[in-house]
């Protein structure tokens, strides 16, 4: 057999043993049973107290919020218990409630008979002190135009360890990004910080425009609902040590999912020139 008959003959071989390979994998991915994810809020602003109860999913299920009703949910401040109101399912707000600066919070909730707690002590507000846009000079879209992204601009304090998440509106549509960041390496400076969107599908609409109205939220965290956000970004996406998504690191203590923030906010509005 020549060498050309013999490499063609090899190639069969190969070609047949890869197709005999070939199969069909049916997932046989058993329901979970549900967990109960509690996202509590209380800010140094009216509305701010606001409890979310949902239970979680099975994979196959849509992205819907699954509120959960009946809860008992209070927040504690110095002894004094707050009810909060059940006003859509799932959704328990104190709408006259607010949080001070410095001030221990605990969330009690009471669901199915079993009892839900965390702490949290809200942080000194830092002043936001401006915000604007830049354009990147690596990140193009799709038409090959560079893109516009977010700065805040801050004095962080000096001496102390600090927390931030921002949250950005587009046309008054919150961005889903997680932008959450710490001072390690900023401690006492002034910081300009890119607020660097996801757009994996190239989306020309979440795209910042000139004439679009664009808003920042600022929040000063404590370390443990940072811990949170970040492990929340970095798990659920499967980023960091671990090569397989995970659960984020919560605060809530008897077994739920999720986190209890007690925070200050501060906004600021532009229009993107």
């Amino acid at each position: 057999m020549s060498s050309i008959s013999r490499y063609i003959g090899y190639l069969l071989i190969i070609g047949c043993l890869f197709s005999s390979c070939e199969k069909a994998i049916d997932l046989k991915l058993e329901n979970a049973i549900p967990d109960y994810v509690i996202e509590g809020t209380i800010s140094n602003e009216a509305g701010g107290a606001k409890v979310l109860i949902s239970a979680t999913k099975d994979f196959k299920d849509n992205n819907s919020f699954n509120g959960v009703s009946g809860a008992q949910v209070s927040i504690e401040n110095n002894g004094t218990a707050y009810a909060l109101t059940e006003t859509s399912k799932g959704v328990y707000q104190a709408a006259t409630l607010m949080g001070t600066p410095g001030g221990s919070y605990r969330l009690l909730v009471n669901l199915a008979g079993k009892n839900y707690t965390a702490h949290c002590t809200m942080p000194k507000a830092v002043t936001l002190d401006s915000i604007y846009v830049s354009q990147s000079k690596y990140d193009l879209n799709k038409d090959k135009v560079p893109r516009t992204f977010a700065v805040v601009k801050y004095k962080d304090p000096a001496g102390e360890l600090n927390y931030y998440r921002f949250v950005q509106y587009l046309n008054n549509k919150k961005e889903k990004t997680l932008f959450a960041f710490n001072d390690e390496y900023t401690p006492g400076q002034t910081v300009n910080t890119i607020l660097n969107y996801n757009n994996p599908n190239d989306d020309l609409s979440i795209d910042l425009k000139k004439g679009d109205n664009l808003t920042i939220e600022m929040q000063c965290i404590d370390a443990a609902v940072y811990k949170y956000f970040y492990s929340l970004d970095n798990g659920a996406s499967g980023n960091g040590n671990n090569a397989a998504p995970s659960n984020p690191l919560t605060n809530i203590q008897g077994g739920a999912l999720g986190y209890f923030s007690a925070y200050t906010t501060q906004r600021k509005t532009i229009k993107v020139p």
